[in-house]
């Protein structure tokens, strides 16, 4: 398929696009190729409008990748963007050499498609898209060029490789990845693991968890590998209890406990059943669950789930104790915690103090008038002694 293949749109329905979304949606779209390519973006009116990755059989056929009006070619395109991402890193003063981070956020670094996490000399690429899985090759040889070292991992997960209506590539069983956050160790088998590796959007929340953990004992909710926890144990915490309805991902947080020698309890349970047979309060709990509204249509069901999570922490919260609330979903953003909290607060005759609000952390931008990219939210409040 030629460069110059053309996506003709309808003018009035790209607002959002004018706005800087690159998301181009299937009620804007008049007619284009009838496979996978890149596009020209053009109104009914022959109005340049972008280059851009199309999918027909894609959710989101069309995600634009430039606005100007000459393609540079895959090469250079691939070079200058990914050069753009390593060097955004370095200014925000992070070693792209070694620990745990985000070197592309696909649309937040204008790759939409892309996600490449570094853990230590690993990198794991994750495609999202038929359009970057075509320039796989030159993605890889362009990395090799500015990160000769490293070892590269390349997925494409099956939900991903679904909505795009192609094959997944599975990461080999064997491998494992490597790094050091907040002074804990970690080997973490692939073959064993959730996204990339680790969730390292939450590695600004786990380093205000160690700084606040000394002294006190702690309860990690959604425990999964046990991040949080054990940057507790490492910040100094008494305890930690790690819960999780996973008994391998629980394992696995014992694995990095021992290797770290740091001393962690495991709790297999639904964190929602959780307190149904506890009673002890804790000086310090995460509440970081899964996806609770993944759409719009969920959000209720979710804020529902919010009200009884939050309720229990709340009353299994000795004075002065800290919550740290977490929400993955878009739907769900600080103020939507931020009523959740005030309303069971209340309820309880409680008085809760902001300590601090978290987002996604700076190796994972995302475009200021994009805010479905803006996914995680975070409120770290302290329930007041009351004399």
């Amino acid at each position: 398929m030629s460069e110059e293949a053309a996506l003709i749109v309808k003018r009035r329905k790209i607002a959002n696009v004018f706005k800087g979304e690159p998301w181009v949606y299937p009620n804007a779209v008049i007619g284009g190729p009838d496979e996978a390519c890149l596009v020209r973006v053009i109104t009914e009116e022959d109005e340049f409008i972008g280059w851009a990755d199309y999918n027909p059989k894609a959710p989101v056929p069309a995600k634009i990748l430039l606005r100007r009006e000459i393609w540079p070619g895959d090469q250079l395109f691939i070079s200058v963007f990914l050069e753009n991402a390593i060097t955004r890193r370095l200014r925000l003063g992070m070693s792209v050499q070694g620990g745990a981070y985000r070197l592309v956020n696909s649309e937040g670094d204008g790759l939409p498609g892309l996600v490449i996490d570094q853990f230590g000399h690993t990198l794991v690429i994750d495609i999202l898209s038929v359009g970057m899985l075509k320039r796989l090759e030159t993605i890889q040889g362009v990395l090799k060029q500015m990160l000769d070292d490293s070892i590269q991992v390349v997925r494409f997960a099956e939900d991903a490789a679904k909505r795009e209506g192609c094959d997944p590539i599975l990461i080999e069983d064997d491998t494992t990845i490597r790094f050091s956050e907040n002074g804990v160790y970690y080997e973490v088998p692939m073959s064993k693991s959730q996204k990339t590796g680790f969730y390292l959007d939450q590695r600004e929340n786990r380093r205000l968890v160690a700084q606040y953990a000394s002294e006190r004992t702690v309860l990690d909710l959604f425990s999964y590998q046990g991040g949080f926890s054990l940057s507790a144990l490492a910040g100094g915490a008494v305890d930690a209890l790690a819960v999780d309805s996973s008994q391998e991902a629980l394992n696995m947080a014992l694995s990095h406990a021992e290797r770290n020698s740091l001393e962690l309890g495991i709790y297999q349970a639904d964190a929602f059943e959780f307190f149904d047979n506890i009673e002890q309060k804790y000086d310090m709990i995460i509440c970081d669950p899964p996806k609770l509204s993944p759409r719009k249509a969920n959000k209720e069901k979710a804020l529902s789930a919010y009200r009884y999570l939050i309720k229990n922490c709340l009353k299994s919260l000795h004075d002065n104790g800290l919550l740290l609330v977490c929400s993955c979903s878009q739907n769900i953003q600080h103020e939507d915690l931020r009523q959740v909290l005030i309303q069971q607060a209340n309820k309880l005759n409680q008085t809760l103090d902001v300590i601090a609000m978290t987002n996604q952390p700076p190796d994972h931008p995302w475009p200021l008038a994009f805010e479905t990219s803006r996914y995680l939210s975070s409120i770290l409040v302290e329930l007041r002694l009351v004399s």
